[in-house]
């Protein structure tokens, strides 16, 4: 595409960015926010959680377990790799985790269990970054229905998840390019109090 097509990278070059990073703050409304050169502490709920690039040819980084109420599940044992991708609506992942993700969280499509469904966690940067029923569970008229959807992407770039809407409105994400490193932090939202960060 040439070296002008990359936005980000251009900026970056030109010097004019108080730091040489992006961020997103995502919402269902129409407040949802890109902000160059750091990120806005307004929209912060939690400290931000680091952690290093794995590989750039995404905004690639390592997940070393899949968690229910903070217990780990071996879904990851030995490490998964996730892309933080804006363009995925939902959250993606191999077939055999994503139909076991399914399988063991068994939302029932009339949404009788939502009460007793776990917080869905994922340890990145030696932490966990829960994801609440609510944001993982599309709820509308006709039910319940978990927010995954399978991809196998086949090696080297893969086996790949990709941490998409669900996840991006939940946390804000901060892009810095000079780690190159991706950051997490719970995001304010009206529906979300500080008993769940």
């Amino acid at each position: 595409m040439g070296p002008k097509f990359n936005i980000v990278e251009d900026l970056k070059q030109s010097g004019v960015l108080p730091a040489n990073q992006f961020s997103l703050y995502l919402t269902d409304s129409s407040e949802s926010e890109i902000t160059f050169g750091g990120y806005k502490q307004e929209y912060l709920l939690s400290d931000v959680v680091w952690a290093p690039v794995y590989k750039q040819s995404y905004w690639q980084v390592d997940v070393d377990d899949i968690t229910f109420d903070n217990a780990k599940t071996g879904l990851c044992s030995g490490g998964c790799q996730v892309a933080v991708d804006t363009g995925t609506s939902l959250l993606a992942g191999p077939t055999d985790v994503i139909e076991s993700l399914d399988s063991k969280l068994d939302v029932k499509s009339d949404c009788s269990n939502m009460h007793e469904l776990p917080l869905l966690g994922f340890i990145v940067g030696g932490k966990v970054l829960n994801l609440r029923p609510a944001d993982y569970v599309d709820q509308g008229e006709d039910g319940c229905s978990t927010s995954f959807m399978t991809l196998d992407v086949p090696p080297p770039k893969g086996p790949l998840f990709i941490f998409g809407d669900p996840f991006l409105r939940r946390f804000v994400t901060i892009y810095d390019m000079d780690g190159p490193k991706v950051g997490f932090a719970v995001a304010k939202h009206n529906d979300v109090t500080s008993d769940d960060v």
